[in-house]
């Protein structure tokens, strides 16, 4: 028997969110942040995020502070925010920089910026202060400069800018430069565009900009963030997967998980349609309170509990049959609780490779995103692991006039991307927006895909061993599978087209976009839609949640679809086992494929 985990007398239960003010920093304005994000920073849906983002800060901030240099440089950052600074909460906002005033404070930055550069310009005009202002204490610039100079370019660094570097410098050589870029800058701003060119790298190369924007980014939030003790948004799409540096971390307010959970209690439109002057009026409505609760924590609280478990492999299914077919492919599990931790997981343990592997399987309580993202975060919390799978069953999006990227009835997809296709705008002239960003899962499944793609058969045919055992187990025989139509939108029938390779192998496996959503979608026109317009093949209702938990957790996410029925109103529940037994399949294959890559 393994061995259980070792107790600790001082770790730390996140303990669920409450509403009270904070101090919150508005990083995510900062010019330079933005351009680090490319083009979609000044997207609609960014502009939605920061406007929502805003919004939240009224509902829950004490005091609200905005870098004059942010508002002031950063057209859009004054377009979204000039309402808020109008309306009756202004008062919850105060600019913060170097001086007294906002005119000292532009004096100043003329002087750290060079003639005709975009801050140049911005400073040298007269500006109105539209609300108060709050004196920093420290200085951005120095707490910049010690940063850089704690943080040498080591291995690491030298290694990812080493293609961009002159083919005579070396690793000591760059150190030396790097040390000299603090006093070699004097009173000229700390930026990228200031900082480049004194080093001996490749400036117009966008991974070099976005390297050092990276670096420097992080340095100035922190020189803000501590000044205050003020906490920001953490998991902001625009953020990028990246931890913002916190002044109160304990305050600090998870955007995503408080977006989805607003939007799951149809909150979220009253709080994006409201007037600004009634924003505050929401933040103590019992169902938003609830809606926090279950979205934020509260800090940490010291207790006797286990350290998180270790497993190799996390499996989440939505169905019971869904489990049950990775029982069939991996083992019986046995059920297994965790303290502290209100799901019930089972426990496989399966040799794979000479290797034994702890699997640990989790079956949601309903179907639905919101379930899948609260299961998955339990699981995160209790286990360590680094793969985790959604595996199940999915509705095909089919493309009859392209035979090589048709989706059938039997078909497996494995996820590259998801896409939360029921996140959308919606207006009164009937207009649909959609407004999710798909995200790519797994490197590791992207690795594998590309080793067993083929161009004869689709995928490498030695998944289907495993399918054929798990049938034969089941009591399932291929050579007689229910029928597989195909109806149109407008309910006629369609014939599916030839596949030279569906007369080598009975199933064909996609790699692509598969949709999610809070809906349960049996409507061929939206199929055809989120088909034709956003490339999705397979339509189910679990893996953002499983998608964006494991990407605050640092996991690799993996989903595995078989395709069942085609999201309209004609289907046969006989393909639903077919359908989970061959995700399960596919799970293993590619696990164990994942093993015997693993060093020895």
């Amino acid at each position: 028997m393994p061995q259980g985990p070792k107790t600790t007398q001082a770790s730390l239960v996140l303990k669920p969110g409450s509403i009270r003010h904070r101090k919150l920093f508005l990083h995510f304005f900062d010019i330079h942040f933005l351009e680090e994000r490319g083009t979609f920073a000044f997207s609609e849906k960014a502009v939605a995020e920061m406007d929502l983002a805003v919004r939240f800060a009224v509902m829950l901030g004490s005091r609200i502070f905005l870098p004059a240099a942010s508002y002031y440089e950063n057209a859009l950052a004054a377009k979204i925010l000039r309402p808020f600074l109008d309306s009756e909460v202004s008062d919850l906002f105060t600019f913060v920089g170097g001086g007294s005033s906002l005119d000292e404070f532009r004096l100043g930055k003329i002087e750290q910026y060079r003639q005709g550069s975009a801050q140049y310009d911005a400073y040298s005009r007269e500006t109105e202060q539209l609300i108060g202002w709050t004196k920093r204490q420290r200085s951005a610039t120095k707490d910049i400069a010690r940063s850089w100079l704690d943080t040498p370019p080591h291995d690491d660094a030298y290694d990812f800018l080493r293609p961009h570097l002159g083919s005579e410098t070396t690793s000591a050589h760059l150190e030396r430069l790097w040390q000299e870029v603090p006093e070699k800058l004097g009173r000229e701003a700390f930026i990228v565009e200031h900082v480049i060119p004194m080093l001996p790298v490749d400036g117009r190369n966008l991974a070099v900009k976005n390297f050092f924007h990276g670096r420097i980014n992080a340095f100035y939030f922190e020189s803000y963030t501590k000044d205050f003790s003020a906490a920001v948004f953490q998991n902001m799409n625009l953020s990028g997967g990246i931890s913002i540096p916190s002044g109160a971390p304990s305050d600090d307010i998870d955007f995503l998980a408080l977006l989805k959970m607003s939007r799951t209690s149809g909150l979220l439109q009253r709080i994006r349609d409201c007037d600004i002057s009634r924003l505050e009026s929401i933040t103590f409505d019992p169902a938003f309170q609830e809606v926090f609760a279950m979205s934020q924590t509260d800090g940490a609280a010291e207790r006797i509990i286990k350290d998180a478990e270790v497993c190799d492999l996390a499996i989440l299914t939505a169905l019971p049959k869904e489990r049950e077919a990775v029982e069939v492919v991996f083992g019986k599990g046995k059920t297994l609780e965790v303290d502290g931790d209100p799901q019930l997981y089972k426990e496989i343990f399966v040799q794979i490779a000479g290797k034994r592997k702890r699997v640990i399987l989790a079956v949601l309580p309903t179907m639905g995103n919101a379930r899948a993202g609260v299961t998955a975060a339990n699981f995160f919390r209790s286990f360590k692991t680094k793969h985790a799978f959604m595996v199940g069953i999915a509705g095909g999006a089919p493309l009859p006039g392209t035979p090589l990227e048709h989706v059938r009835l039997g078909d497996v997809v494995i996820g590259q991307s998801v896409f939360e296709w029921d996140h959308v705008k919606r207006t009164a002239g009937g207009e649909v927006t959609y407004r999710d960003s798909d995200q790519r899962l797994s490197q590791k499944i992207f690795q594998l895909v590309a080793n067993f793609k083929s161009e004869k058969t689709s995928f490498d045919s030695d998944w289907l061993a495993f399918r054929e055992r798990a049938l034969t187990e089941f009591g399932l025989d291929l050579s007689n599978l229910p029928p597989d139509i195909l109806h149109a939108a407008d309910d006629s029938l369609l014939q599916h087209p030839d596949d030279a390779r569906r007369k080598l192998v009975p199933s064909i496996v996609h790699f692509g976009k598969i949709g999610s959503g809070d809906t349960l979608l049996k409507d061929p026109v939206i199929r055809d839609e989120l088909r034709e317009k956003h490339g999705v093949l397979a339509v189910e209702m679990e893996s953002v949640g499983l998608r964006d938990a494991g990407w605050a957790h640092g996991a690799e996410v993996a989903v595995v679809r078989g395709i069942v029925d085609y999201c309209d109103a004609h289907k046969d529940d006989r393909w639903h086992m077919i359908g989970a037994l061959s995700a399960a399949a596919m799970t293993r294959f590619l696990y164990e494929k994942i093993v015997e890559a693993e060093p020895r």
